[in-house]
């Protein structure tokens, strides 16, 4: 190490070179663990939460066995708008399960499970809605062209769900005309 003195007159500390190398090899280093970490970390989270979102819809189904997940996604809707409720921050695991019923017949259903909320009335739980296949009956959803959506998804999947990637479904069966 030496002391040089600069334009102004002022003492100044100049690292020999091979030192310089090594501490820039150390800053690098360090600024891309920094930049990483985050990301990384973010990473392992979402793993995470999918992964409680999936134990806790094994947990709601008969058996364990054959049960495959797809589709699973992590969304985050504005729901301003939607009901009386301020517009707390929401996150939601939405996707697929396909399991066999008590009588061994296979079934594709969807789920939504909260994984985040900031509404304090929702604070510690993890809220779960499982689709049930069987019921297919239609409400009218005239917000959307007077289609039929099934109560699962006028309730839970068509808001909490639907994003650009993921349109809103409208399977449910027109009811029967009385007369």
């Amino acid at each position: 190490m030496n002391i040089v003195k600069d334009e102004n007159g002022r003492g100044v500390m100049r690292i020999p070179a091979k030192s310089t190398r090594s501490g820039y090899s150390i800053s690098a280093i360090a600024i891309l663990y920094i930049t990483l970490a985050p990301i990384t970390g973010c990473t392992q989270s979402a793993s995470s939460t999918f992964n409680v979102a999936e134990a806790a819809v094994r947990s709601a189904l008969p058996g364990d066995s054959g049960i495959k997940f797809d589709g699973v996604y992590e969304t985050t809707p504005d729901l301003h708008g939607l009901s009386q409720t301020p517009n707390y921050k929401r996150t939601f695991i939405c996707g697929y399960v396909a399991y066999k019923d008590e009588t061994g017949k296979s079934i594709r259903a969807r789920f939504i499970y909260l994984s985040h909320s900031e509404d304090p009335s929702q604070a510690g739980q993890n809220l779960l809605n499982l689709e049930k296949p069987e019921m297919n009956y239609g409400m009218r959803d005239e917000a959307n062209g007077g289609k039929y959506a099934t109560p699962f998804e006028f309730t839970g999947w068509n808001r909490s769900c639907a994003d650009v990637r993921h349109p809103k479904t409208f399977s449910g069966v027109a009811p029967e005309s009385i007369g």
